[in-house]
């Protein structure tokens, strides 16, 4: 019994790698734009800045926040990575 028992706990010794069950041309736009958002830990890590950094970019206009609820924000992963590209070319230049 007690062997049986353990076997539940332990993980499988053959573990099968499956890959997200919803392929990307199935979703719908909403989907896909839900798919793009990160958070603000994430955003901070892309953006190599503070928390009130990232916050002060967008209200400067450079992207855009999105809020669900008062403390939940959210970031378009490809809007801070065109910011970020937009931003090395733009140091480049001058």
């Amino acid at each position: 019994m007690r062997k049986t028992f353990a076997k539940f706990w332990q993980k499988p010794e053959k573990e099968e790698t499956v890959e997200n069950g919803i392929s990307t041309e199935n979703l719908s736009p909403v989907d896909k734009a839900m798919n793009n958002l990160i958070k603000m830990k994430e955003a901070t890590k892309l953006l190599r800045a503070s928390a009130p950094t990232v916050r002060k970019y967008a209200r400067m206009g450079h992207y855009k926040e999105y809020h669900f609820g008062e403390k939940l924000v959210f970031y378009d992963k490809e809007e801070i990575l065109n910011f970020i590209l937009n931003r090395n070319v733009n140091l480049k230049e001058s």
